[in-house]
């Protein structure tokens, strides 16, 4: 079953954008979100979620253990 991945976009008054993600773990975040902050403009600070640290899940596993 894939994850189900979600980009946040709030904009607020003054024009300032946040951008949040779930779903993406690790630094996939990044290269999720790069051409959507290139057509934002600079970016001001980034606030990384407990996601980021978190290591992506790579393919499936048989479970098949093998004793040597």
């Amino acid at each position: 079953m894939a994850t189900k991945v979600e980009i946040e976009v709030e904009i607020d008054p003054q024009g300032n954008v946040k951008l949040t993600t779930r779903g993406l773990k690790g630094q996939s975040c990044l290269k999720q979100t790069e051409q959507l902050e290139k057509a934002l403009g600079k970016v001001a600070a980034r606030e990384k979620t407990r996601e980021f640290y978190e290591q992506p899940v790579s393919g499936a596993t048989t479970g098949v253990k093998r004793g040597w």
